[in-house]
């Protein structure tokens, strides 16, 4: 394996590591481009980003982890384009740079949380694309969703106990000296917006209907929006992705994987399911890896 920094873009703005197999690139493999996860640089949360590479690199895969422009080591943008569409521009400005140095014309897109919002944006306008492996992407909840979280509470009497409790004191408070000076301070927050089920829904018909593979990794860290492996099928029904997505849900694992076993267990099954969906005639251990607390 081996390793350097570069810049690219139009601009040449962008920096970037490079990662590759010992030997340069394989021939005729797609390449993997990782994306920024918000102010995170290319290392990624956790350095899980190197760790994608560098495992790539070991299965015959070249790969490009950036820094979006005004993030790490690129230099912002001089325009006034929004995050939203300078991130899916720069995200294609690293494939052409890799079309234009290392001949490689497919490729597979990696984030992590806002990376894989930008990744599914992304794969959307580039036919390139042929790959999509998100951790803690855009989903939905579902009946069973609901069922999960709500049923185990309906019989314990601390949880009643609690909720009612709760709303007596909000009660008791209402009006009071302190609720009324806490009342012009916002505490700052960040929220991440999810686009309308139906416009998330059409766009992975899209991407069904060219044949672009996905992995989706969803950890106990998104217990708000999922808590059971196929979930993320069930919420895009009638849409039928089972046979284009890989899916592993880890309810131990927190958002952005700080675990040691975590991560190695999804460093394991990314880099299978890009050897199985790329490398169809290389044999993976893949099967033998079981989810940590995988609920299916």
């Amino acid at each position: 394996m081996r390793e350097r920094a570069l810049r690219f873009g139009r601009s040449a703005n962008l920096v970037g590591i490079l990662t590759e197999p010992d030997g340069g690139s394989v021939p005729g493999l797609p390449a993997a481009v990782l994306l920024n996860s918000g102010i995170l640089h290319r290392v990624g949360a956790s350095r899980l980003y190197v760790k994608f590479a560098r495992s790539l690199a070991e299965h015959g895969f070249t790969s490009l982890r950036f820094d979006f422009s005004g993030v790490g080591d690129s230099e912002p943008r001089r325009d006034a384009l929004s995050f939203e569409d300078s991130a899916v521009i720069e995200a294609s400005e690293a494939m052409d740079h890799l079309a234009s140095t290392k001949g490689i014309e497919r490729f597979f897109l990696i984030g992590l949380c806002s990376g894989s919002d930008v990744a599914y944006n992304a794969a959307l306008a580039d036919a390139r694309v042929v790959g999509v492996a998100n951790l803690d992407a855009f989903v939905y909840r579902t009946w069973k969703y609901y069922l999960r979280h709500y049923g185990p509470r309906v019989f314990k009497l601390g949880v009643w106990r609690n909720s009612i409790r709760v709303r007596l004191g909000a009660r008791r408070d209402n009006g009071t000296e302190e609720q009324a000076a806490s009342a012009s301070y916002i505490a700052p927050e960040y929220r991440r917006v999810f686009p309308p089920r139906a416009v998330i829904r059409a766009g992975l018909q899209k991407l069904s209907d060219r044949g672009v593979r996905m992995f989706h990794f969803f950890s106990g860290g998104m217990e708000e929006h999922v808590n059971y492996e196929s979930q993320y099928v069930d919420a895009f029904k009638p849409l039928d992705l089972r046979g284009l997505v890989d899916l592993v849900y880890v309810k131990e694992a927190d958002h952005i994987v700080t675990g040691l076993e975590h991560q190695r267990l999804v460093v394991e099954r990314l880099s299978n399911w890009a050897v199985r969906c790329f490398q169809p005639h290389t044999r993976t251990h893949d099967q033998t890896l079981q989810p940590i607390g995988a609920d299916s």
